[in-house]
Order: structure tokens, then sequence, then C-alpha cells
């Protein structure tokens, strides 16, 4: 047996022998999951992006719902080239000593759903009614920018904060902020990401930015919506 499938093998004996029953439940079920989205053309960023910092706001309590709505080890899904330009972007910031922390990815129609029914006086979240978010298709992502320790840099505002205070056109006046905004602004219309004007930490590909896309909905993957 060659030594890459030896290691393989040994390392799945140690993490059977050595999680817990829900550990190994919650892996096998991001595997599945994985597995599945490669047929909707979504990929893993953790995968496709070395380096990339990764903490889907959803799939903990500090959003604005103040609850978990994604799985803890949700996978972080993007269309395949979706993700190649996020892998641009990326590359493009760690040249100047910056990196990317991804908030958000694809996102179930399920949990659109519930986001909208939690944040709809605000605006904030599209209504189904109205058409599915671009996050439903895998290609929209909401991130922020981190400096190369990994620490996030100070922006214009948190994520998911009142609308009033978040537009992408940043009319402050501190300079560390508008700078940091730029080079993040900068980079992600460089790679092929267009800024949603509501949102600072929202791009959509701007390749899809017309038209009505193909959602996927968490039950296709498997995923377990909360």
């Amino acid at each position: 047996m060659p030594a890459f499938y030896r290691l393989a093998a040994l390392s799945l004996i140690f993490f059977t022998t050595c999680s817990s029953p829900e550990e190994r439940r919650s892996a096998v079920v991001l595997t599945r999951s994985v597995d599945k989205a490669a047929r909707f053309d979504l990929v893993d960023v953790r995968a496709e992006i070395p380096g990339i910092a990764v903490d889907l706001r959803y799939a903990t309590t500090r959003n604005v719902t103040k609850r978990r709505l994604y799985p803890r080890d949700m996978p972080c899904l993007l269309r395949r080239s979706t993700a190649t330009k996020l892998k641009r972007a990326h590359e493009i910031l760690r040249a100047q000593g910056y990196g990317i922390r991804v908030w958000d990815a694809y996102r179930p129609p399920e949990i659109q759903t519930a986001l909208f029914n939690k944040g709809h006086r605000t605006g904030m979240f599209l209504s189904p009614e109205a058409g599915w978010s671009r996050h439903c298709a895998g290609i929209a992502v909401d991130a922020t920018l981190v400096n190369r320790w990994g620490l996030e840099v100070r922006m214009p505002t948190y994520f998911d904060e009142h609308p009033e205070q978040t537009k992408s056109d940043y009319i402050g006046s501190d300079p560390e902020v508008k700078a940091n905004l730029t080079r993040f602004q900068s980079a992600m219309k460089q790679a092929g990401f267009t800024p949603l004007e509501a949102e600072w930490w929202h791009f959509d590909d701007a390749d899809f930015t017309t038209g009505r896309h193909p959602v996927i909905f968490g039950w296709e993957l498997g995923i377990p919506v909360m």
C-alpha cells in the first residue's frame, strides 16, 4: 500500500477512536455535503484557497438572530468560478501583507427565509417572494480584511449591522477605516467581484450580477438546517 494511503488509513483510525460520536457524525455529514456539492459546481473554499480564514457567522450565535442557523461544521462553499475569483483576491491581498476572512458564502435558501423573517423590518435581507439571495446560488460572499497575523482590521462596521451605517461607499472620517476598506474593495474588484451598495462586506461575482440563477437547497446537499 502506498505511503499516502497508509497515512490516510491511520488518520481515519485515529479520528474514529479519539473523537466523539457527534464529531464523527458531523464529519461524515460534512464530507458527504462537499461531495454532493460538486455535482452543483460548488467547491470547498477551505480546500481551494490555502490560508484563507473562514468564520461562518451563521454557524455560531454571533449573528443577527442570536442563534446558530448552520451546522457547526457547515462547509464553506462557492461556485467554482467564484471561488477562483476569491482566491485571486486573497493572493492580491497576501502580497500586501493582508488576507481575507469569509463570514458567509453559499447559504441554503431555507436559512435565507429564516433571516428575512428575523430582519425584514430592517431591509437587511431579500424577501424570498422577491427572489433568492445570490448567496443561495453560491455566487456571493460576505467577507472582511485581516492582517498578516489573521486579525480583523478596522472596518466601517461589524457584520449584519444596521444598513444606515454599512454602505460600501464609506463617508466616515476615520482615515484608517477608509484605507482598509479601499484596499479590500480594490482587491475584490480586481479579482472580478462587484460590491453591494448597501453592505460593505457583501460581494457578488461580477459574471452573475444579471438574471436569475438556480439556487441549491440545503436538503439537496444533505446539510441539516436549523
